[in-house]
């Protein structure tokens, strides 16, 4: 099941828009940090090949990014809130 900042409306309604962005031009990785060897997200680029990301707090929207950096800093902010650590400042 979805987490619950993937079921609003707002979050589908970004979704939707991104969808329409990036068919039609593409886009620019949104995480602070990008993995990938270029931060465009190509035009026409398959659904499976990006997320729309959210700041550390889960709370907003940021826009798209690459799915291998927004599952990286999903899972780094997960291993520091496990870990009891403040997950929503990086240091950069």
């Amino acid at each position: 099941m979805a987490k619950p900042q993937h079921r609003t409306p707002e979050y589908r309604a970004a979704v939707k828009h991104w969808e329409g962005v990036i068919a039609r031009q593409g886009a620019t990785c949104a995480e602070a940090v990008c993995l990938m060897p270029s931060r465009e997200i190509p035009q026409g680029a398959a659904r499976s090949t990006w997320h729309v990301c959210h700041d550390t707090s889960g709370t907003v929207i940021l826009g798209p990014g690459h799915w291998q950096c927004n599952l990286s800093e999903a899972g780094k902010r997960g291993h520091a809130k496990q870990m009891g650590r403040d997950a929503t400042r990086w240091v950069l």
